[in-house]
C-alpha cells in the first residue's frame, strides 16, 4: 500500500470540505484551522497527485476538470463519513450572510426577518443590501434574494413569489393632472421612475402593448423613497403593487389604468451547490419558504 494513503485520505477530505465551503475563509471556519493551511494543504494534495485542482488567479474557488473529477468521486463518500462521526454541526447557530437588494428587505421582509432572529436566536443575521451584482462567493453570501434573472448559474434558485407592475398615483394628483385614459399620454404627465426598471412595458388584454423609454420627472434607485413620493402627489408610479398595497388599502394611491398590465418580476432565494448545506442556510430556506405565500399576498393582514 501506498505509504502517503492515509495523508491522501486526509487531504481529499479537506479537499471536498473546501469545495463544499465554497471559500478558503469558510472552509478554514468549518475545519478549524488557519487560511493558510488549508491552501497548504491543498497545494501538498496537488503535489502527491500530480494534478491541479483549483485555478489561483481568482478568490473564487476554480476548479480544474481534474478537481471536479476528483471532487465528485469523492463527495459521497466524505458526507457518509461526516454523517457517521457526527461531524456535521447539528445547532442553529452562527453568522448567515445575506445578500438582497435594498428596498426589497424593508419593504417585504423584514418582519418575517425579525421572526426568524427570534425563533433562533443564536443565528446572527448580517445583511448585504445592494442593488448591483455581487459576486456572491468573494462576498461571502450564504443566500442572496434577488429579483429577475439569475446572476450566477452555479448556484441552485427556488421562486419566492412573483412581483406584478402596475401605474400607481395619489387622488391629489389624479385630481390635478391632464386625463389619463391611455399609456400614450404619459408624456403628458409627471413620472417617477425606480430601480430596477426605468423603462416601462404595459399589455392590454386586447393584444395591444404600449413600452415608454421617456423622461421622468423623478428617478430614485430604493422604492420606498418612490413610494412616499408618489403618495406625495408627486406624479405617477410604474411599480410592483405589492410595494403599494398598504397605500392602497387606505386610499393614499390609486390604480391607474388596471386593464394594463405591467411585467411580472419573479423573486427567487439563491445558495450554495454543497454537498453539506450548514444547518443555519437550511433553516432559513425553509423559513422563508414557509412564509411566502403570506409576504406577497395582496391581501391585508
Amino acid at each position: 500500500m501506498n505509504s502517503n494513503f492515509g495523508l491522501e485520505l486526509q487531504l481529499i477530505y479537506q479537499f471536498v470540505h473546501l469545495v463544499n465551503a465554497g471559500s478558503f475563509s469558510q472552509a478554514a471556519k468549518e475545519l478549524e484551522m488557519p487560511i493558510a493551511t488549508v491552501s497548504r494543504k491543498l497545494t501538498k494534495l496537488e503535489t502527491l497527485l500530480d494534478k491541479q485542482l483549483l485555478m489561483r488567479n481568482t478568490r473564487k474557488l476554480r476548479l480544474t476538470e481534474e478537481g471536479i473529477a476528483l471532487f465528485q468521486q469523492y463527495q459521497a463518500i466524505v458526507s457518509q463519513f461526516d454523517s457517521i462521526r457526527g461531524a456535521a454541526v447539528d445547532t442553529p447557530e452562527g453568522t448567515l450572510r445575506i445578500a438582497a437588494p435594498v428596498s426589497i428587505i424593508s419593504m417585504i421582509f423584514i418582519n418575517a426577518i425579525n421572526e426568524f432572529c427570534e425563533k433562533y436566536p443564536d443565528i446572527q443575521l448580517h445583511i448585504v443590501q445592494n442593488n448591483n451584482v455581487i459576486d456572491l462567493i468573494d462576498e461571502g453570501v450564504d443566500v442572496a434574494i434577488v429579483g429577475g434573472t439569475q446572476p450566477d448559474s452555479s448556484w441552485i434558485s427556488s421562486s419566492l413569489g412573483v412581483l406584478n407592475y402596475g401605474l400607481f398615483a395619489s387622488p391629489g394628483y389624479i385630481a390635478s393632472a391632464a386625463p389619463f385614459t391611455h399609456p400614450s399620454e404619459l408624456d403628458n404627465h409627471a413620472l417617477i421612475k425606480v430601480w430596477p426598471l426605468f423603462n416601462w412595458t404595459l399589455k392590454h388584454p386586447s393584444g395591444e402593448s404600449f413600452y415608454y423609454d421617456g423622461p421622468a420627472k423623478l428617478t430614485l434607485s430604493e422604492l420606498n423613497g418612490a413610494v412616499r413620493a408618489a403618495v406625495d402627489n408627486g406624479g405617477i408610479l410604474y411599480g410592483p403593487a405589492l410595494f403599494v398595497k398598504n397605500e392602497l388599502n387606505s386610499g393614499q394611491l390609486q390604480s391607474l389604468l388596471p386593464e394594463w398590465i405591467g411585467e411580472k418580476r419573479r423573486i427567487s432565494i439563491l445558495y450554495h451547490q454543497r454537498s453539506h448545506q450548514p444547518l443555519k442556510v437550511k433553516l432559513f430556506i425553509e423559513f422563508m419558504h414557509s412564509k411566502a405565500e403570506q409576504l406577497f399576498s395582496m391581501e391585508s393582514k
